[in-house]
């Protein structure tokens, strides 16, 4: 047999949220039969011959009977997964001269191959359709990544069902069923009744979630099982506005960069972690770089239930994702950014007893009850904006609110339309919302609010503020009186701001 090369067929490969245009060169040279595979390939990628070999026979090809050389360009980067059947199959048929590929350098190739040819979806898709797209290059994936694929507006798309179609398509006979994606109708789903309307009482922690909704403050509650908690927190994504097309895009493709599907690309993503989770899955990691449970929170919320019986180590992690709003991990083999710009939503028993302690006295000594709360790191409580105490209903009282509640209109569609007010007040006065904004806008904010220096330093004085806390009071400030529909921070709201930092957290009892 003659020896015989032709040009490279193109891939990519996800890396984190970014994807690496590979080149797929593949050279037939005469010898004993058999395929090698070259360019830090896993073993994932070494599997591909059998997948392949077998796919091309049940497809009415030949597979090359010399030695088959394939390339996987750059040979400095590491390739993992079964993306690159496709484009491998596809090399092997222009090398041995049995199918022409037009405009294959403008094209590029990825899908796994099933033993008889069908295309079966990959992870990742987002993150590869949208490289190709900013590289004006077109991008034939498996059909079943068309739900996908669907998110991505004006991108040069394809989506093929299995090898045989695909290679008719690329012979010029056109079928049906190699298309651009169909753009995906917005399902039908059954209103779900929020739990916003059913917790009872608690007025003091529901104003916390108003206020944190439309700010995007992060908040603690403080307070006795069986006392709401979990409820208002889960409640909480409730009163937020559904995503933007871009922001449902980013989220999108997060979650298929590791294969995980939503049902609903606009609802806002809620995580809530079970506090045995390790550093890596919190924050990302692994051999291969994934993102963790704070970058599938991104646009969202992160709810922490129980929050010292997490590792203070896999706490202290998250002090860097609040502040900047990626998550960096640097391993020795990669380096790679999530974004990760959520709320975090967290909440704790006032000591290890639980149940057991009330207000007027605890079995808990003091020691305990500070070992228990020192779990949780000072410097993270100082990020977290709202500190929030939900105290235990008496139960006379419990029982009186009951019965109002059953006639009582569900009162959120007017507090999400308030929060929706308030963060249109704050897009168009500041171009962001409350908790970001910039040090030179926050003392503006202070020099127009009629605030007297002597209060302002009784309360630094009383209330042990760092500087980090007293900017983020005046921000809790801002959004109280953007709720109240306020062009400035007026007393009120900053005596209010200030009864949101009041828990202390150094108590020596209950």
């Amino acid at each position: 047999m003659a020896m015989k090369s032709v040009g490279p067929i193109f891939s990519r490969i996800p890396i984190g949220l970014n994807a690496h245009c590979i080149s797929i060169e593949c050279h037939i040279a005469p010898g004993l039969p058999g395929t090698t595979i070259v360019g830090l390939a896993e073993g994932a990628v070494k599997e591909s011959r059998d997948r392949v070999k077998s796919a091309l026979r049940n497809n009415g090809f030949n597979y090359p009977n010399g030695h088959v050389i394939i390339n996987l360009a750059p040979g400095n980067l590491a390739k993992s997964g079964t993306g690159f059947d496709l484009p491998i199959a596809l090399a092997i048929l222009q090398a041995s001269g049995q199918v022409n590929i037009p405009n294959r350098e403008n094209t590029e190739f990825i899908g796994e191959l099933g033993l008889f040819g069908e295309l079966r979806p990959i992870n990742g898709i987002l993150t590869c359709a949208l490289a190709s797209s900013k590289a004006n290059k077109r991008l034939v994936m498996p059909a079943q990544n068309e739900q996908e694929a669907s998110l991505v507006k004006g991108g040069d798309l394809l989506v093929a069902p299995n090898l045989s179609e695909l290679i008719k398509h690329l012979s010029a006979h056109e079928p049906n069923d190699v298309r651009c994606p169909a753009p995906q109708k917005g399902a039908v789903r059954p209103v779900q009744q929020s739990t916003y309307g059913q917790i009872i009482g608690q007025l003091g922690a529901k104003k916390g979630l108003l206020v944190a909704a439309a700010g995007g403050h992060h908040l603690i509650m403080l307070g006795p099982p069986g006392a709401g908690k979990t409820m208002l927190a889960r409640s909480f994504i409730d009163l937020l506005p559904t995503l933007s097309d871009q922001s449902s895009l980013e989220v999108a493709t997060i979650y298929s960069s590791i294969g995980l599907e939503r049902s609903d690309h606009t609802k806002v993503p809620f995580r809530d972690p079970h506090h045995s989770i390790s550093s890596a899955a919190m924050v990302g990691g692994g051999q291969q770089p994934q993102p963790g449970e704070v970058a599938l929170a991104h646009k969202g919320v992160l709810f922490l239930d129980e929050l010292p019986h997490f590792k203070p180590a896999t706490l202290d992690l998250l002090r860097e994702p609040i502040e900047t709003g990626h998550a960096v991990i640097a391993r020795a083999k990669y380096r790679v950014s999530f974004p990760c710009d959520f709320q975090l939503i967290a909440a704790m028993n006032p000591c290890p007893a639980g149940r057991s302690c009330k207000e007027d006295g605890c079995r808990c000594g003091p020691s305990q009850v500070q070992k228990y709360r020192g779990r949780v790191s000072g410097p993270l409580l100082d990020r977290i904006d709202l500190h929030v105490q939900v105290p235990e209903l008496d139960q006379l009282l419990l029982a009186k609110l009951q019965k109002q509640n059953v006639s009582t209109i569900d009162p959120l569609p007017q507090l999400k339309e308030k929060v929706i007010t308030a963060m249109n007040a704050q897009l168009k006065r500041q171009g962001c919302l409350n908790v970001k904004l910039s040090g030179k806008a926050l003392d503006a904010e202070v020099a127009s609010a009629h605030i007297s220096e002597a209060f302002l330093e009784k309360a630094i004085e009383q209330f042990h503020l760092s500087a980090r806390s007293y900017h983020k009071i005046w921000r809790i400030a801002r959004t109280l009186a953007d709720l109240d529909q306020q062009s400035t921070i007026s007393e009120a709201n900053f005596l209010q701001a200030l009864n949101f930092r009041s828990i202390n957290w150094e108590a020596d009892s209950v």
